[in-house]
C-alpha cells in the first residue's frame, strides 16, 4: 500500500463502523499512553523516516532509469533499449517491477526491480521470481500492454540496488540459482549518485562472475564501463503514486499557488479538480487517471485530519470549477513561505496521527472481540 493509505482505511473503519463515546474514551486513553511510551514514540518516527526515505531513494532511481532509457537518452540512443512502461505489472494484479524498457528488434522485455532499502536481497530476489512466473502466465496481455511483442525465452530481470548491497544482492541471486532446476536470470544494476547519476552493471558475484553476469550486445558494453545519466531531453515526474504524502506536500504547494497568478483568488485556494489535473498529468503509468483520483482524494482526507485544509464555502469560492474548493490553512501569501509555514510542524503532527491509528486498530480490535465480528481490519484493508 501507499504511505498513509493503510492509516487512513484504518481512520475510515474506526469512524465509520467503531466510534462511539465508549470506543472513542477507550481510544483516547490508549493514544494518551501511546504518547508517553518512548518506545511507541520512537517506532512512530522510525516509521515516517524510513517511509519518506523509501520514497526518496525509489524517486531516485525511477527518474534515473527513465532519464537513460527514454527517447533520446544516453542509453536509448545508443543500445536501441527504450522505456516502456512504469510499473508495467500493475494492471495484471501482480507485484510490478518498477520499470520496463524493451527492445523492438531482438523482441525483448527487460525489467528492473528496485530493491527497497530496508528489504533483503534474499526477499527482493524471491519476489522477483515470484513476479517473474505471473509475467510468463499473461505474456500475450503484457505485450498488448506495452505495444511489444516479446517472447518468453527474451525476458530479462535487472535488480537495481546501492552499490554498497551489490555483494549481498549477488549472492542472494546465487543462493536462488542453485536452489532450483531452471531458475530465473538476474542481473544486478548499481545506480550511483545522490541523485542517482550512473548505472553500472555489477558482474563480481562470488562463485560465477565475469561475462555471463552481463548483458549481450551494447547494453552490455555501455553498463560494463558505466553509464552517466547527468541529464535528460524530458520532463520527468515530480512523483509518483506512492510518494511519501510529505514530499507530496512539497511539490502541491508551489503549484497550486501557480494557478493564482494574475488572479485576486488567494495562494492558499486550490480546487480539487484542479489537485487532480496536476496529479494526472504528472503520474506515469498505466491507469494514471484512477491513480491521480485515488492520490487526490488520499492527501485531502490526510491532510484535512492533520488540519493543514479547510473547505471554502461555496459563497467564498472564487474558483468555480464545479468541484470543492480547499485552502491551506496559513496566513502566508508567498508559496514558499505557505509551504515553510505549514511543513513546519508536519513531521511531528505525522507522527502523532500514527499514534493515534495504532491506537485507533487497538480499540478495533476491543470492538470486535466486543461485538463478535467476524471479519478482521485486515479484510477491511484489502
Amino acid at each position: 500500500m501507499s504511505t498513509a493509505e493503510k492509516e487512513l482505511n484504518v481512520l475510515e473503519y474506526y469512524l465509520d463502523e467503531v466510534e462511539n463515546d465508549h470506543y472513542r474514551s477507550l481510544k483516547n486513553e490508549q493514544f494518551e499512553e501511546l504518547e508517553e511510551d518512548d518506545d511507541a514514540v520512537e517506532a512512530a518516527e522510525v516509521k515516517f523516516e524510513n517511509r519518506r526515505d523509501e520514497s526518496q531513494h525509489s524517486k531516485k532511481v525511477r527518474t534515473t532509469l527513465m532519464a537513460a532509457f527514454l527517447r533520446n537518452g544516453p542509453l536509448e540512443r545508443v543500445t536501441n533499449w527504450e522505456f516502456k512502461r512504469l510499473f508495467p505489472l500493475r494492471t495484471l494484479d501482480i507485484d510490478s517491477a518498477d520499470v520496463l524498457i524493451g527492445n523492438q528488434t531482438d523482441g525483448a522485455i527487460l525489467l528492473i526491480i528496485i530493491l527497497p532499502l530496508r528489504q533483503t536481497p534474499d526477499t527482493g530476489v524471491s519476489k522477483a521470481a515470484e513476479m517473474m512466473q505471473g509475467i510468463r502466465d499473461n505474456n500475450s496481455t503484457l505485450s498488448d500492454d506495452i505495444g511489444l511483442d516479446f517472447h518468453n525465452d527474451r525476458i530479462q530481470t535487472a535488480v537495481a540496488i546501492e552499490p554498497e548491497r551489490s555483494s549481498d544482492t549477488a549472492t542472494a541471486i546465487e543462493d536462488y540459482e542453485d536452489s532450483l532446476h531452471s531458475p530465473e536470470r538476474f542481473y544486478v544494476w548499481q545506480v550511483a549518485g545522490p541523485q542517482g547519476e550512473k548505472i553500472k552493471v555489477y558482474t563480481d558475484f562470488p562463485d560465477n562472475s565475469g561475462a555471463d553476469r552481463n548483458h549481450e550486445g551494447q547494453l552490455g558494453n555501455e553498463l560494463s564501463k558505466g553509464a552517466e545519466i547527468i541529464d535528460s531531453p524530458h520532463v520527468l515526474p515530480d512523483f509518483f503514486y506512492d510518494t511519501h504524502h510529505s514530499l507530496l506536500l512539497e511539490h502541491t504547494i508551489p503549484k497550486m499557488a501557480s494557478n493564482r497568478v494574475d488572479t485576486d483568488i488567494p495562494n492558499t485556494h486550490f480546487s480539487k479538480q484542479e489537485l487532480l489535473d496536476y496529479y494526472r498529468d504528472t503520474l506515469h503509468g498505466p491507469d494514471s487517471a484512477h491513480k491521480a483520483s485515488q492520490l487526490s482524494g488520499r492527501v485531502i482526507r490526510l491532510w484535512k485530519y492533520l488540519d493543514l485544509l479547510a473547505e471554502v464555502s461555496s459563497g467564498d469560492d472564487q474558483i468555480e470549477d464545479g468541484s470543492t474548493v480547499y485552502r491551506f490553512k496559513s496566513r502566508k501569501r508567498n508559496p514558499d513561505s505557505i509551504y515553510d509555514d505549514l511543513s513546519e510542524e508536519y513531521e511531528d503532527q505525522s507522527i502523532t496521527f500514527l499514534l493515534e491509528v495504532d491506537a485507533m486498530e487497538d480499540v478495533i480490535e476491543q470492538y470486535q472481540d466486543d461485538s463478535g465480528v467476524q471479519a478482521d481490519l485486515g479484510e477491511f484493508l484489502g
